[in-house]
């Protein structure tokens, strides 16, 4: 660790004395490392608290003495390491005096914990070398190859092997006399939930490139900075040779990049999902005139969207609302994506290695997500999510329906297209194929139809490709009306997040921020629901509430 002292101004620096120095970075930096050290070796809390408060009154008491001290780290850790013998001494033979007949013993005890202390040390060194470096002096020390013999298996030569050493052997000797501090990250690792937008590649990147915990959690320390190997190893507590097979991976999939020589950054943004609440933000402040616009939209346009053409369900107008609410603020706020620039044009973004084209996100969801969304009342699971293969259809999924969007991806595209085509009378229930009736089957069981005393009814809302090209153009309408409103909660999401978010990834972020305006639509059903305009969710129809499906 660096010794430095962060002062309030220049002047100070003038002013503090050697002994005034060593106190002040003694305090700033080293109690919590001598803490940890106590903790790694003893194995209770109370066993620890007592050797630390020893180290440190050791090491208090040579500063007082206007003792020369050129490198306080490693003289706190020579300090920490002999009164952890002493402690361990005392531990066998209490308190009193010793016996001249247990001298000998003790100094065996010593010897004994010194050497295991400094192969501890070798090792550790060891697992944070990376790789080239380490694999020279495993072969060399503990393999007994010769430079020549390394050079051959390695591919390099003689001369490269033995400056590979040289470096090596200094930089073990440093780590040796280095209290190194491990990382949150060791403790307590963060959980990372990665997605992306635009097509994923052949096996499902990005999503799977980060399902392992380790992966995770380099791609969230390395993500405000860039980290090297060793970094990485002391931040997650892991050694190298893991590390740098996971950070392999990650580069080679274009989760991360090598920013310059050994150091390594995630590309791609990460937002917090526990901080800061922009839902609420919005919902106070830009809301509730958006919300009066839009019900007065939908009013003033009842009479064409309960028209047969738009309603081949028959749904009375209060369910009719869940739909409309959903699809008129979510192509207004596509709009201003659109035409603000916002997001990156699908033709910018990136090819990647697997054949996908893609711009992954993720969401740290380790801090206490679950719980932050207890206040936001009006988060919705998932949403708007789409299905553009062989019909469109358009769904938003409720936190407070209980359904998320695993019953809309779960269902198979044909059977969308077996349910479209008995809506518009190109096939009769009766004539079913074997196909078709397991197709139904599973729209029935879906409840995308309900069986009722006349038959079979449609239950999800259906139009054409006529009516919903009416409705998109009905929703260009309302935007003329509410873009300066949408532009308002943008900017309040831009205050909160951009600051976070590194400027290499600043290109990319309006992606995921603009995400967060689809809380004009959540916040759209969640009071219209509250003011009794929406049907009560059931269990014959809450998976589908808001879905909207055409041509």
């Amino acid at each position: 660790m660096k010794q430095h002292v962060v002062l309030q101004k220049e002047s100070d620096v003038n002013t503090l004395t050697e002994k005034e120095t060593l106190m002040l970075i003694f305090k700033k930096e080293m109690i919590p490392n001598i803490y940890g050290f106590c903790t790694i070796k003893l194995n209770t809390v109370e066993d620890a608290e007592d050797l630390a408060q020893d180290i440190c009154i050791e090491v208090l008491k040579a500063i007082n003495s206007g003792k020369h001290i050129d490198n306080l780290n490693a003289f706190v850790w020579s300090v920490s390491n002999h009164m952890f013998y002493n402690w361990l001494r005392k531990k066998k033979h209490g308190t009193t005096a010793y016996l001249t007949e247990l001298i000998a013993s003790e100094e065996d005890i010593e010897n004994e914990c010194i050497q295991r202390e400094q192969e501890n040390l070798l090792r550790r060194e060891l697992s944070l070398m990376s790789g080239n470096y380490r694999r020279a002096i495993v072969m060399h020390y503990f393999d007994n190859m010769s430079c020549e013999d390394i050079g051959r298996a390695l591919g390099k030569s003689t001369g490269t092997v033995k400056w590979w050493l040289h470096d090596a052997r200094i930089v073990i000797e440093k780590g040796i006399n280095t209290m190194r501090e491990y990382g949150e990250k060791s403790y307590r690792p963060g959980k990372l939930a990665v997605s992306c937008t635009g097509n994923p590649g052949g096996n499902n990147e990005p999503i799977v490139c980060a399902q392992r915990k380790s992966a995770q959690n380099i791609l969230l320390a390395a993500y405000k900075e860039p980290m090297t190997v060793v970094q990485l190893c002391e931040e997650l507590g892991i050694s190298a040779p893991y590390i740098e097979d996971e950070v392999e991976y990650l580069v080679d999939n274009q989760l991360m990049k090598e920013t310059s020589k050994g150091k390594y950054q995630t590309d791609f943004v990460i937002l917090p999902g526990s901080s800061p609440n922009v839902g609420n933000k919005i919902y106070a402040s830009v809301f509730p005139e958006y919300y009066e616009k839009l019900i007065h939209f939908l009013e003033s346009k009842k009479s064409v969207l309960t028209e047969k053409r738009f309603n081949t369900a028959g749904f009375a107008w209060n369910r009719l609302l869940w739909v409309y609410i959903h699809i008129i603020s979510d192509i207004a706020v596509n709009l201003y994506r659109y035409k603000e620039n916002t997001s990156v044009r699908y033709d910018n973004i990136p090819m990647r290695p697997n054949g996908g084209k893609w711009i992954a996100f993720g969401y740290n969801d380790g801090f206490g997500l679950n719980e932050k969304l207890q206040y936001e009342k009006f988060h919705s699971f998932d949403g708007p999510v789409h299905k553009t293969y062989k019909i469109f259809a358009q769904g938003f999924f409720h936190r407070w329906s209980g359904v998320d969007s695993s019953v809309f991806f779960n269902t198979p595209d044909e059977v969308f297209e077996l349910c479209r085509d008995i809506i518009k009378g190109n096939i009769n229930i009766e004539t079913f194929t074997e196909e078709q009736k397991y197709l139904f089957s599973i729209a029935i069981e879906k409840k995308l139809f309900i069986k009722t005393d006349i038959g079979f009814k449609q239950n999800y809302y259906y139009v054409d490709r006529t009516e919903r090209i009416e409705i998109e153009k009905m929703a260009h309408e309302f935007y003329d009306e509410v873009s300066a409103l949408i532009n308002k909660a943008y900017k309040l999401v831009l205050d909160e997040y951009a600051a976070g978010i590194p400027k290499h990834l600043h290109w990319q972020m309006g992606c995921f921020l603009s995400y967060f305006l689809s809380y004009f639509v959540t916040c759209s059903l969640f009071d219209a629901q509250n003011n009794g305009k929406l049907s009560e969710p059931d269990e014959a129809n809450k998976e589908w509430l808001s879905l909207f499906a055409s041509e």
